[in-house]
């Protein structure tokens, strides 16, 4: 790439004004706009090939790539497959065959690679496959050619196979096929791929063709059409004062003036350059006024960093490989805020934490921005490309398989989106165009007051169509190209109203409906929450109500009446009756109505903490920073709302949070105990044990408040059922609870389910705590009470269903032991990995117990 000459275009900017150039060249004064839809840099093509694969009884289309045809004209393709998505590893061997064929579901393959006579006699007739080939994928690298007949074909000597060359390297599988002609003489040819790479398959392929393939047994198909060599990127950008608009990059040598785009008389300016490529670095130069504006792409999908180069990008280049993600319900998700840059270091880095937040019992994970910011270290909330994602971060495919990834451990993904300011610095979209008033943003912004924001005078004007429409695309692209499962949309009080929610931005309010009718229109289970902090029912409310339409909200009348009460040294400063409305000040009615934490990306820092750091400075594992913090905690993962937790949170991380400070992971080790009362906490949340499903019910009843002794009790239900309902009890105090008496919904005995004084969670905790009988005798105007014993600054949570220990040999948690679990046991064997007896082997010994408990769970 050739830098950008900005001195000698200043220079010609003065001559252009000068003498009243106008631009014919190659692709200037004769260039028609683009015959494709979208914004920023969109590849093209009218070839491509699907990859499906077969499991148990269906076929699943994994994506589409696209083949090389530069030299489709000599008969030539050539297509690369990701051998991660064929399910491939070095040193499988494949078994296949190939053939061509026309575009329709009726015909049959007209030239097949494993023959070397005639497949078929004629388009009405099925084609059958000779004995299938094979290729082993030996060493880190290798290819085989295959030859066939030519000659062998009853019609369409383009459809003819010369010769094949199947190759490989710890990546991929390479597949060129030559056939005997211009591959796009027919303007329709197929190339169909059957490959059996496994036990198992199907003698059917997905595109329903009449090919016998002689008892062979298939779970991969690849179906390749080609229509003709119309391929490249369709460029389109929004500039209504420009000029002109000339298109540099790698395609044309970052020569000015060899291509302009063409006005399509909207304020749009687009045109398709075959000679452009994925992969390819590219500017615009927008001219206005006789002068130079270089700027990136106002829609860049991916760019080299804030102050670089667009990079045009293939959004279709990815193979998702989790497609039966269900989302978890609103009611029954536990959110992690996650700082990618600090939580691992990047996206890739990220992949390897996702186990251990599988683990602990996470099932959605909220990521701090995302979006190109300037610099490489950052929060985030300075994003300066709202379509592209921080490079420091990595790529769009990074991305992708992130969320795959977190998919296939049950992991919902959300991100955090800004639309109350952009920058305020390293924006392309910044006096995109040249024109500007007042000296302030141009076309993307307000350009009089109300422009003015805490972070920069960089307010997007939310009553201009084209920046309303912007935005709304923005937020379906995150949703949609990345299969992200809701948004949080930062700061929404600078959206609807300036200055802190001074002065009404009626176009803002209208904004945040739009989005959201369209988000609900597209997906209306994606969860899209706002941060507003003014704790008020309308953000949530129904957009036919009259309200924003929002799913959820950061719940300011949660966070710091919370963080006030487990903060202050003093007990006789702790509000029970604080406690009680937090837990039960719900919006609209609604648990799911609200998000409630005690630590967020904000929360501890702006010249706050950490809660355990606030509590004990400088000594953050103490005891009491240590049962007070976890207080909180138990009582996030126990009220009403949507429960989050802030990175490092579940492992006492201490200090405040700063994007160049990475979490010390040395303290899973140290505090494992602290670790261990989250990762329960949680599992107690979600049911996982089928004994507290009343933690996620819609109704809760603080029955028992003793603002004296600092104690509270709530009772949590839903529907019905086993663990329907659940008792909490708090001590907010340094003294112990003895005989001491609560009221309960029902008689019986009620088991103690979780006790955060446990010596499991701490060696220096005293395990004080017990089952209850609960008898006839009123209390808490409950008919029945009973007698309970909690230690100071701690939590017990009481159901009447009794905890019921797990197979210890269901190892993948199904329910279930059965031959999977066995085969985990034999792979695990002479190691801890499968160890059930505790003698820290797998052995005979563990082999037996999987054996005697075959069968269901009891």
């Amino acid at each position: 790439m050739t830098s950008m000459p900005y001195i000698k275009l200043a220079i010609m900017a003065v001559v252009i004004s000068a003498c009243g150039i106008t631009f014919a060249s190659r692709q200037g004064a004769r260039s028609v706009p683009s015959s494709h839809s979208g914004y920023g840099a969109i590849p093209f093509s009218n070839s491509g090939c699907q990859v499906w694969s077969y499991s148990q009884t269906n076929w699943t289309e994994l994506g589409a790539i696209r083949p090389d045809i530069s030299n489709a004209a000599s008969g030539t393709i050539k297509w690369t497959f990701p051998l991660a998505t064929l399910g491939l590893v070095i040193g499988d061997t494949i078994r296949f065959d190939i053939a061509t064929s026309r575009d329709e579901v009726t015909d049959p393959g007209v030239d097949h690679l494993s023959r070397s006579d005639q497949a078929t006699d004629g388009w009405g007739t099925p084609s059958a496959s000779g004995e299938f080939l094979e290729y082993t994928l030996g060493g880190g690298s290798g290819s085989q050619a295959f030859t066939d007949t030519i000659g062998d074909v009853f019609d369409y000597p383009s459809l003819d196979i010369v010769w094949v060359i199947v190759g490989h390297d710890t990546q991929n599988l390479y597949i060129t096929v030559d056939v005997n002609g211009d591959v796009f003489e027919t303007g329709w040819t197929n190339f169909l791929f059957f490959l059996d790479t496994k036990n198992g398959g199907t003698t059917e392929n997905p595109w329903g063709r009449p090919i016998d393939l002689g008892g062979e047994e298939i779970d991969v198909f690849l179906g390749s059409y080609l229509l003709d060599a119309n391929e490249g990127v369709s460029f389109r950008t929004w500039a209504p004062n420009a000029s002109y608009v000339a298109l540099i990059g790698d395609f044309n040598n970052w020569s000015m003036w060899s291509t302009m785009l063409s006005a399509e008389g909207n304020g749009d300016w687009s045109l398709d350059i075959t000679e452009a490529s994925v992969g390819d670095e590219y500017r615009y130069v927008i001219i206005n006024g006789g002068a130079q504006y270089s700027r990136m792409d106002a829609r860049s999908y991916q760019v080299t960093d804030s102050i670089g180069n667009s990079i045009v990008h293939d959004p279709e280049s990815y193979f998702w490989q989790t497609n039966d993600f269900v989302r978890p319900a609103w009611n029954e998700t536990v959110v992690y805020e996650m700082h990618v840059g600090t939580f691992a270091g990047g996206l890739t880095q990220a992949i390897t934490r996702l186990d251990y937040l599988e683990e602990l019992g996470i099932n959605a994970i909220e990521l701090m921005p995302i979006w190109e910011f300037a610099g490489d270290s950052s929060w985030g909330y300075n994003g300066a490309h709202p379509f592209a994602i921080e490079s420091s971060y990595g790529t769009p495919n990074e991305l992708k398989q992130f969320v795959d990834e977190a998919h296939a451990r049950g992991m919902s993904v959300l991100i955090d989106v800004l639309y109350n300011h952009w920058g305020p610095t390293d924006m392309a979209l910044w006096q995109y165009d040249g024109w500007s008033e007042n000296n302030l943003g141009g076309i993307y912004f307000y350009n009089d007051w109300r422009a003015e924001t805490p972070w920069g005078d960089t307010r997007p004007d939310f009553g201009r169509n084209e920046v309303r429409e912007y935005i709304r695309d923005n937020a379906l692209y995150w949703l949609d190209e990345y299969r992200l499962d809701g948004l949080r949309v930062d700061g929404t009080k600078w959206i609807r109203a300036t200055d802190d929610g001074g002065t009404d931005i009626p176009e803002g309010w209208s904004l945040l409906q739009w989005i959201n009718d369209e988000i609900d229109a597209y997906d209306s289970n994606q969860l899209i929450i706002c941060e507003d902090l003014a704790g008020t029912d309308w953000m949530t409310k129904t957009t036919g109500e009259g309200g924003a339409g929002f799913d959820s909200q950061w719940d300011v009348y949660w966070i710091h009446p919370i963080r006030g009460v487990i903060e202050t040294p003093n007990d006789a400063e702790r509000s029970m009756w604080t406690v009680r409305d937090a837990v039960m000040a719900v919006y609209n009615g609604d648990q799911t109505d609200r998000v409630i934490y005690t630590e967020s990306h904000d929360e501890v820092a702006n010249g706050r903490s950490r809660v355990p750091e606030e509590i004990a400075p400088g000594d953050a594992g103490n005891w009491f920073a240590r049962k007070r913090s976890t207080l909180g905690g138990a009582l996030v993962l126990t009220s009403p709302g949507i429960p989050m937790l802030f990175q490092g949170q579940e492992f006492l991380e201490d200090g405040y949070f700063h994007d160049d400070d990475p979490l010390d992971w040395t303290k899973i080790t140290t505090y494992s105990g602290i670790l261990q009362l989250y990762t329960d906490l949680i599992a107690l949340r979600l049911n996982k044990a089928g004994n507290s499903i009343g933690l996620s019910g819609a109704s809760t009843n603080v029955h028992h408040v003793n603002d004296n002794g600092k104690v509270v009790a709530y009772h949590r239900w839903g529907s019905g059922g086993d663990g329907n309902d659940v008792i909490v009890v708090m001590n907010f105090s340094i003294n112990n609870l003895t005989n001491y008496r609560i009221g309960f919904p029902y008689e019986g005995e009620w088991y103690l389910l979780f006790n955060s004084d446990s010596t499991v969670y701490s060696n220096d905790y005293t395990d004080i705590g017990h089952d209850t009988t609960a008898v006839q005798f009123v209390y808490d105007n409950m008919a029945y009470s009973g007698i309970i014993d909690v230690a100071p600054y701690s939590v017990q949570i009481f159901s009447q269903a009794e905890t019921v220990e797990p197979c210890p040999a269901d190892f993948n948690g199904d329910g279930i032991v059965n031959v999977t679990d066995l085969l985990t046991i034999i792979s695990a064997w002479g190691t801890p990995n499968a160890d059930i007896t505790g003698d820290n082997m797998t052995n005979v010994s563990d082999l037996l117990i999987a054996i005697g408990e075959f069968g269901p769970c009891p």
